[in-house]
Protein backbone atom coordinates (compact mmCIF):
# COMPACT_ATOMS: atom_id res chain seq x y z
CA UNK A 1 0.00 0.00 0.00
CA UNK A 2 2.68 2.46 0.90
CA UNK A 3 4.58 1.41 -1.88
CA UNK A 4 1.40 2.59 -4.09
CA UNK A 5 0.87 5.99 -2.46
CA UNK A 6 4.83 6.40 -3.29
CA UNK A 7 3.50 5.41 -6.84
CA UNK A 8 1.13 7.81 -7.16
CA UNK A 9 2.94 10.56 -5.65
CA UNK A 10 5.58 10.55 -7.92
CA UNK A 11 3.82 10.86 -10.98
CA UNK A 12 1.83 13.45 -9.47
CA UNK A 13 4.98 15.33 -8.48
CA UNK A 14 6.46 14.50 -12.13
CA UNK A 15 3.25 15.57 -13.71
CA UNK A 16 3.05 18.99 -12.29
CA UNK A 17 7.07 19.47 -13.08
CA UNK A 18 6.01 18.91 -16.75
CA UNK A 19 3.09 21.23 -16.64
CA UNK A 20 4.84 24.12 -14.84
CA UNK A 21 6.95 24.28 -17.76
CA UNK A 22 5.03 26.31 -19.77
CA UNK A 23 5.27 29.88 -21.84
CA UNK A 24 6.66 33.17 -21.20
CA UNK A 25 5.71 36.25 -22.61
CA UNK A 26 8.39 35.80 -25.46
CA UNK A 27 6.20 33.11 -27.13
CA UNK A 28 6.06 29.54 -25.87
CA UNK A 29 3.01 28.62 -24.29
CA UNK A 30 1.75 25.31 -23.08
CA UNK A 31 3.28 22.23 -22.43
CA UNK A 32 6.61 20.67 -23.00
CA UNK A 33 5.92 17.73 -25.26
CA UNK A 34 7.15 14.56 -23.56
CA UNK A 35 7.52 11.42 -25.83
CA UNK A 36 8.88 7.78 -25.25
CA UNK A 37 12.30 9.09 -24.90
CA UNK A 38 12.71 12.69 -25.34
CA UNK A 39 11.09 15.89 -24.63
CA UNK A 40 10.86 18.70 -27.57
CA UNK A 41 10.42 22.33 -26.83
CA UNK A 42 10.68 25.72 -28.96
CA UNK A 43 13.54 27.63 -27.42
CA UNK A 44 13.98 30.86 -29.83
CA UNK A 45 12.32 32.44 -32.72
CA UNK A 46 13.93 34.90 -35.07
CA UNK A 47 12.58 37.35 -35.47
CA UNK A 48 10.10 37.44 -32.22
CA UNK A 49 8.31 40.00 -33.41
CA UNK A 50 7.75 39.58 -37.24
CA UNK A 51 7.76 43.41 -39.40
CA UNK A 52 6.36 42.27 -42.38
CA UNK A 53 6.94 44.78 -45.80
CA UNK A 54 4.00 44.62 -47.40
CA UNK A 55 5.76 45.63 -50.73
CA UNK A 56 9.08 46.89 -51.64
CA UNK A 57 9.21 49.52 -54.19
CA UNK A 58 11.42 49.08 -57.68
CA UNK A 59 12.81 51.66 -59.52
CA UNK A 60 12.12 51.46 -63.56
CA UNK A 61 15.24 52.59 -65.48
CA UNK A 62 13.21 52.72 -68.74
CA UNK A 63 8.94 52.45 -69.30
CA UNK A 64 6.79 53.27 -72.82
CA UNK A 65 3.36 54.41 -71.54
CA UNK A 66 0.94 56.78 -73.49
CA UNK A 67 0.75 60.28 -71.68
CA UNK A 68 -1.79 62.47 -71.36
CA UNK A 69 -2.88 65.54 -69.92
CA UNK A 70 -1.15 68.17 -71.47
CA UNK A 71 -2.19 69.42 -75.53
CA UNK A 72 0.74 66.99 -77.71
CA UNK A 73 0.65 64.09 -74.89
CA UNK A 74 -1.68 61.73 -76.57
CA UNK A 75 1.25 59.80 -77.67
CA UNK A 76 3.79 57.01 -76.75
CA UNK A 77 6.59 58.34 -75.18
CA UNK A 78 9.36 57.04 -73.53
CA UNK A 79 9.63 57.33 -69.32
CA UNK A 80 12.75 56.98 -67.86
CA UNK A 81 13.54 56.37 -63.95
CA UNK A 82 9.77 55.80 -62.65
CA UNK A 83 9.08 54.40 -59.30
CA UNK A 84 6.69 52.10 -60.39
CA UNK A 85 8.11 48.90 -59.99
CA UNK A 86 7.21 46.24 -56.99
CA UNK A 87 8.62 43.70 -55.31
CA UNK A 88 6.35 41.48 -52.63
CA UNK A 89 8.74 39.32 -50.38
CA UNK A 90 7.36 36.27 -48.68
CA UNK A 91 8.29 36.84 -44.79
CA UNK A 92 10.60 33.63 -43.15
CA UNK A 93 10.69 33.11 -39.33
CA UNK A 94 13.55 30.61 -38.33
CA UNK A 95 12.56 28.64 -35.31
CA UNK A 96 14.89 26.74 -32.81
CA UNK A 97 14.04 23.45 -31.87
CA UNK A 98 15.66 21.94 -29.00
CA UNK A 99 15.52 17.89 -28.20
CA UNK A 100 17.01 16.60 -24.63
CA UNK A 101 16.56 12.67 -23.50
CA UNK A 102 14.90 12.08 -20.60
CA UNK A 103 16.58 10.62 -17.87
CA UNK A 104 15.90 8.14 -15.15
CA UNK A 105 16.50 9.31 -11.42
CA UNK A 106 20.45 8.41 -11.72
CA UNK A 107 20.82 10.96 -14.36
CA UNK A 108 21.32 7.61 -17.12
CA UNK A 109 19.12 7.86 -20.40
CA UNK A 110 15.72 6.57 -19.76
CA UNK A 111 15.99 4.11 -23.08
CA UNK A 112 19.40 3.29 -24.96
CA UNK A 113 18.13 4.19 -27.99
CA UNK A 114 16.27 7.75 -27.72
CA UNK A 115 14.55 8.79 -30.98
CA UNK A 116 14.99 11.86 -32.99
CA UNK A 117 11.82 13.51 -33.61
CA UNK A 118 10.40 14.83 -37.08
CA UNK A 119 8.78 18.70 -36.85
CA UNK A 120 6.26 17.77 -39.85
CA UNK A 121 4.14 21.04 -40.32
CA UNK A 122 2.62 23.91 -39.04
CA UNK A 123 -0.61 25.14 -38.90
CA UNK A 124 -0.84 28.93 -37.78
CA UNK A 125 -3.67 32.07 -37.75
CA UNK A 126 -3.82 35.20 -36.92
CA UNK A 127 -6.12 37.48 -34.46
CA UNK A 128 -6.06 40.77 -36.48
CA UNK A 129 -5.48 41.74 -39.97
CA UNK A 130 -5.28 38.25 -41.79
CA UNK A 131 -8.60 35.79 -41.96
CA UNK A 132 -8.32 32.23 -42.11
CA UNK A 133 -5.92 29.47 -40.85
CA UNK A 134 -2.69 28.46 -42.91
CA UNK A 135 -0.59 25.50 -42.69
CA UNK A 136 3.42 25.20 -43.97
CA UNK A 137 5.34 21.66 -44.53
CA UNK A 138 8.37 21.80 -42.14
CA UNK A 139 9.79 18.68 -42.83
CA UNK A 140 12.99 19.27 -40.29
CA UNK A 141 14.20 16.22 -37.96
CA UNK A 142 15.91 17.24 -34.88
CA UNK A 143 18.75 14.38 -33.03
CA UNK A 144 18.55 13.45 -29.48
CA UNK A 145 20.06 16.28 -27.48
CA UNK A 146 20.73 18.79 -30.17
CA UNK A 147 19.27 21.54 -31.69
CA UNK A 148 17.98 22.48 -35.01
CA UNK A 149 16.82 25.22 -36.91
CA UNK A 150 13.30 25.18 -38.91
CA UNK A 151 12.54 27.90 -41.14
CA UNK A 152 8.84 28.48 -41.54
CA UNK A 153 7.29 30.84 -44.40
CA UNK A 154 4.87 32.40 -42.22
CA UNK A 155 3.58 35.37 -44.75
CA UNK A 156 3.55 34.84 -48.51
CA UNK A 157 3.51 36.60 -51.80
CA UNK A 158 -0.42 35.74 -52.18
CA UNK A 159 -1.22 36.29 -48.26
CA UNK A 160 -0.01 39.93 -49.34
CA UNK A 161 -1.47 40.14 -52.56
CA UNK A 162 -4.70 40.19 -50.65
CA UNK A 163 -4.23 42.48 -48.75
CA UNK A 164 -2.69 45.33 -51.26
CA UNK A 165 -5.06 47.88 -52.99
CA UNK A 166 -3.97 49.32 -56.10
CA UNK A 167 -3.57 53.42 -56.07
CA UNK A 168 -3.19 55.95 -58.94
CA UNK A 169 0.46 57.36 -59.08
CA UNK A 170 0.87 59.86 -61.64
CA UNK A 171 4.37 60.95 -63.36
CA UNK A 172 5.74 63.83 -64.59
CA UNK A 173 7.68 63.13 -67.81
CA UNK A 174 10.59 66.25 -66.88
CA UNK A 175 11.50 66.25 -70.61
CA UNK A 176 8.41 67.05 -72.24
CA UNK A 177 6.18 67.57 -69.19
CA UNK A 178 3.14 64.84 -69.90
CA UNK A 179 2.05 63.03 -67.35
CA UNK A 180 1.17 59.69 -66.72
CA UNK A 181 -1.08 57.95 -64.68
CA UNK A 182 -0.08 54.56 -63.31
CA UNK A 183 -1.51 52.07 -61.22
CA UNK A 184 0.40 50.74 -58.57
CA UNK A 185 0.59 48.62 -55.11
CA UNK A 186 -0.10 50.30 -51.71
CA UNK A 187 -0.53 49.25 -47.92
CA UNK A 188 -1.43 52.52 -45.82
CA UNK A 189 -1.36 52.34 -42.24
CA UNK A 190 -0.01 49.55 -39.54
CA UNK A 191 -1.62 46.76 -38.46
CA UNK A 192 -0.67 44.49 -35.63
CA UNK A 193 -1.57 41.13 -34.69
CA UNK A 194 -0.25 37.66 -32.82
CA UNK A 195 0.22 34.95 -34.43
CA UNK A 196 -0.37 31.64 -33.15
CA UNK A 197 1.41 28.61 -34.67
CA UNK A 198 0.94 24.83 -33.80
CA UNK A 199 4.11 22.83 -35.17
CA UNK A 200 3.04 19.26 -34.91
CA UNK A 201 6.03 16.66 -34.22
CA UNK A 202 6.32 12.62 -34.47
CA UNK A 203 8.76 10.94 -32.41
CA UNK A 204 10.01 8.78 -35.30
CA UNK A 205 10.77 5.56 -33.33
CA UNK A 206 7.09 5.39 -31.81
CA UNK A 207 5.24 7.37 -34.65
CA UNK A 208 4.08 9.54 -31.49
CA UNK A 209 2.13 12.68 -32.19
CA UNK A 210 2.65 15.78 -30.05
CA UNK A 211 1.17 19.44 -30.67
CA UNK A 212 3.91 22.56 -29.68
CA UNK A 213 2.47 26.04 -29.49
CA UNK A 214 4.23 29.10 -30.02
CA UNK A 215 3.20 32.69 -30.66
CA UNK A 216 4.85 35.51 -31.71
CA UNK A 217 3.54 39.32 -32.91
CA UNK A 218 2.82 40.13 -36.16
CA UNK A 219 3.23 44.08 -37.56
CA UNK A 220 2.16 44.24 -41.16
CA UNK A 221 2.89 47.86 -42.85
CA UNK A 222 4.59 49.21 -46.02
CA UNK A 223 8.12 50.04 -44.09
CA UNK A 224 10.78 52.02 -45.70
CA UNK A 225 13.25 48.47 -46.04
CA UNK A 226 16.59 48.69 -47.13
CA UNK A 227 14.67 46.37 -49.88
CA UNK A 228 12.91 50.09 -51.55
CA UNK A 229 14.88 51.74 -54.06
CA UNK A 230 12.18 54.45 -54.25
CA UNK A 231 9.26 55.81 -52.52
CA UNK A 232 5.78 56.95 -54.76
CA UNK A 233 4.34 58.72 -52.01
Amino acid sequence: MKKELFLAGSLALFANAINSCGGSSRGLSGDIPVFNTVAVSITSANPQTLEVDMVAHVLITTATDVNFGFPNCNQVTTTTGVCIGYDIPSEVVNFTFSSNTIKNAAGQPATPNPSPVLIRKVSYSFSNCVSGTYEFPVGVVVNPDTQAQAPVQLFTQDMKRNLLTWVPYEYTNLVDGCKTVFQIPSYRGICTAVASLNFEVVELSSGIVRNIPYQIVVRLSDYNSPNDQCRPF
